[in-house]
């Protein structure tokens, strides 16, 4: 059990990490409706696509680095039981992702 909340705790930080070669290749494409950012901002042309889809690629990598050591950090302090701190860890990685994704479109909005 103990190896199955490991490999719970780390997958999204470790994909995160090596993520940024298919946000590129992402980016290089077309308009995708199946995987990408697809806000209705960075779908609106091609130059938001691209742009939106390298920086995710760059701040997930960023943020994949920060969350691989809060994990570490997280399931070496042994506050509370594996269960809740895979359950912490998992909830962080993904409210993360879904701050980038709000991140990266108001950088678009920027210009």
């Amino acid at each position: 059990m103990k190896y199955f909340f490991m490999i719970v705790d780390y997958i999204i930080p470790i994909l995160m990490i090596i993520s940024p070669p298919w946000w590129k290749k992402i980016a290089n494409g077309g308009i995708n409706r199946y995987s990408g950012m697809r806000t209705s901002l960075s779908m609106k042309n091609e130059e938001n696509w691209k742009k939106a889809n390298l920086l995710c690629g760059k701040y997930y990598f960023r943020v994949g680095i920060v969350l691989f050591i809060l994990v570490f950090l997280i399931r070496y302090i042994k506050v509370v039981p594996m269960e809740w701190n895979s359950l912490i860890t998992t909830s962080i990685c993904i409210v993360s992702m879904i701050a980038l994704t709000v991140f990266v479109d108001n950088k678009i909005k920027e210009g």
